[in-house]
């Protein structure tokens, strides 16, 4: 019984690192892109990964924009 919950252990420690990992990886698309479609195309998965609150989503698509 041990063992297999130290394989669950495991795996959601594997999960939780791939999930910050595309998280990295999504943000820094974000910072390096230009302002324009590019970066609005990233505001649905940055807005789901960090449950963002309205008026955080609205600051947000304000940057992606360029403001």
């Amino acid at each position: 019984m041990h063992e297999i919950r130290r394989l669950e252990r495991n795996q959601e420690q594997d999960e939780s690192a791939a999930n910050v990992e595309h998280l990295k990886n999504v943000l820094l698309q974000f910072i390096f892109l230009k302002p324009g479609s590019e970066r609005e195309r990233l505001l649905p998965v940055i807005n789901t990964m960090l449950q963002l609150s309205p008026e955080e989503k609205g600051k947000l698509a304000a940057v992606a924009q360029g403001g």
